[in-house]
């Protein structure tokens, strides 16, 4: 009976990642960019779109000839524009390559936007479907970088960014405050934590067996509420002081090691973690095991920052800034998930659902260690990524349900039935 229950839960989750996921569309790609330049009558808008990325999207060739420049030139002008409260603006292309960075092709291209009425540069929407159209987990940074009427200086700033299911952003001029780019810097911590699955699976792995005791090299009893609240306090703090230390002294103090090292290295403590949920190898040393790890992950965080080649990686204020948003949404997590487990750990099934998430995490974190450091085909990662992030959010949404329901099962039990 507890097998056929078991086959029929993990039918029910596949067909569930399956829908969710829309297995065949998954497209993982690098991000473009798009600069904004204010002048008294135009917008200048320059952009940069990885070649592989624009060539899946529109079908077109990848060319440093007229033919393929003309057809770059219309493709553009058929997925980005400009509208202000007077309608559409005129859009030209003043210049257009393929150009050759670190063995990646980019196109780059820089476009004027002219306004009907001056009065609209204060405020227009800018509108993009390229490359996003296509592929909807592609996603565009779209950045102001000069402004003579509220920015000095030529750093960056992000001020939005474009996916597939967000393809126009409202461009205030007058947005640029002192104040705007650490707020932007928090969002952008934020949001790449959000889709850091590595990460998320880490502090996940993590957090799974801090409701219970070790014993004979085992995860048996529950914990008391109250010192597992504090495990976890402790833990993301270790986490956040180690990311914190080498993402500071990595952007701001040149410390580097190779890409692809820091990333293997970073998948193989989601690995070690996720073996220690199934098994204790450190007990009670979590803190220590996330602080020791906190430093590989504080690199891959630079590493992020030094790909978009913004001011935030440059600046102690937009770096605490950006530091500051992804503390936000580990804390979120904890304060939504520790609760949870703590509930769920004090039923017999929590053991079940404990090594079937530790599995999870074990089985995709081999799957990263490998794809990381010998490569893995593009064929199978691209849906593979795809089936993760979706069972990722699957995993936290079941859990804090799971949790909710349980909890005020547990209160409706407390109350006295009336005679």
């Amino acid at each position: 009976m507890a097998r056929t229950r078991l086959i029929r839960f993990f039918v029910a989750w596949l067909l569930t990642v399956v829908a969710l996921t829309g297995m065949a569309t998954a497209h993982q790609a690098p991000n473009s960019e798009a600069y904004l330049d204010f002048h008294a009558d135009r917008v200048e808008l320059e952009l940069v779109i990885p070649a592989a990325e624009y060539a899946y999207a529109s079908g077109n060739r990848v060319a440093n000839e007229d033919a393929a420049k003309a057809q770059a030139r219309r493709y553009l002008g058929e997925t980005i524009s400009a509208r202000g409260s007077g309608g559409a603006w005129q859009m030209q292309v003043n210049s257009l390559d393929f150009v050759s960075r670190d063995g990646d092709d980019d196109l780059v291209a820089t476009l004027s936007l002219v306004p009907q009425d001056l009065s609209e540069l204060g405020g227009f929407m800018l509108e993009w479907r390229a490359v996003i159209a296509a592929a909807p987990d592609h996603f565009v940074l779209v950045m102001l970088r000069r402004d003579p009427a509220s920015k000095l200086g030529d750093a960056p700033d992000v001020i939005g960014t474009l996916r597939g299911n967000r393809n126009a952003l409202a461009i205030n001029r007058g947005a640029a405050r002192s104040w705007m780019p650490f707020a932007n810097a928090v969002s952008l911590g934020a949001n790449h934590i959000l889709g850091g699955l590595d990460h998320l699976a880490f502090l996940l792995a993590l957090l799974l067996p801090l409701p219970l005791l070790a014993r004979g090299g085992r995860w048996r009893g529950a914990r008391r509420a109250r010192p597992t609240i504090r495990s976890a306090a402790v833990l993301i703090s270790g986490f956040t002081l180690g990311h914190s230390a080498t993402l500071i002294m990595a952007s701001l103090g040149g410390m580097t090691l190779p890409g692809a090292l820091v990333e293997t290295l970073i998948a193989v403590s989601v690995l070690i973690a996720a073996i220690h949920a199934i098994r204790p190898i450190f007990p009670r040393r979590e803190a220590l095991f996330a602080t020791l790890f906190g430093l590989i992950h504080g690199l891959g965080f630079a590493g992020f920052l030094s790909l978009t080649d913004l001011s935030v990686a440059r600046n102690i204020t937009t770096l605490l800034g950006f530091n500051i948003g992804i503390e936000l949404v580990q804390i979120a997590i904890a304060l939504a998930i520790v609760p949870a487990l703590v509930t769920i750990a004090a039923t017999p099934a929590y053991q079940r659902l404990r090594s079937a998430l530790a599995m999870f995490c074990c089985i995709i974190a081999a799957i990263w260690v490998a794809d990381r450091y010998v490569g893995l085909d593009e064929r199978f990662v691209t849906p593979f990524e795809a089936v993760v992030e979706t069972s990722m959010m699957l995993v936290f949404a079941a859990v804090l349900t799971t949790g909710v329901a349980l909890f005020a099962r547990r209160i409706g039990a407390l109350k006295p039935r009336s005679a």
